[in-house]
């Protein structure tokens, strides 16, 4: 059983972690130490909607779970989530345990409609994951993500 904790400054060394070839593979590339201290410095903080939350068994940090404000289209603000389990990890239903409780997480917040994700169109475990979640696979379609463009999947759940 796992436990979902805000994001707190002795995390910065996950970002590290989540940091390598292996876990970049679906995304455009690694980042620098100054982008990884920046996104740090976001997810510290809580006067945006949306949370980074680090995902527990027992005491240790398994991986990181997050939902924030994105458009989908022209004013139609959704809340988006993803998601990273380290290696290790992988494999033992924490990503499914975690989408499971940040779904009611942000059912209980009411201020969006709909949830999205938009793994990589060649991330396997991500899309299985939307699917088993009950997410709906809309399209695949180019996204941007950090200043550059993947083919990404955008699967959505009505919450």
């Amino acid at each position: 059983m796992i436990t979902l904790r805000p994001w707190q400054p002795e995390d910065r060394p996950l970002l590290d972690r989540f940091n390598t070839l292996e876990m970049t593979a679906h995304l455009v590339a690694q980042e620098s130490d100054e982008e990884l201290e920046k996104r740090h410095r976001r997810y510290l903080r809580t006067d945006l909607p949306g949370r980074m939350l680090v995902i527990c068994d027992g005491d240790d940090a398994v991986g990181s779970i997050g939902y924030w404000e994105t458009s989908e289209g022209a004013d139609d603000a959704v809340w988006e989530a993803g998601w990273s389990v380290l290696p290790e990890f992988q494999g033992r239903g924490y990503a499914g345990q975690a989408l499971a409780a940040l779904l009611d997480v942000v059912r209980a917040d009411g201020r969006h409609a709909e949830i999205h994700a938009y793994p990589s169109v060649d991330n396997t475990a991500s899309n299985a994951l939307c699917r088993r979640a009950g997410f709906t696979l809309r399209s695949a379609r180019p996204f941007p993500f950090r200043g550059e463009e993947i083919l990404s999947n955008d699967w959505a759940l009505i919450l």
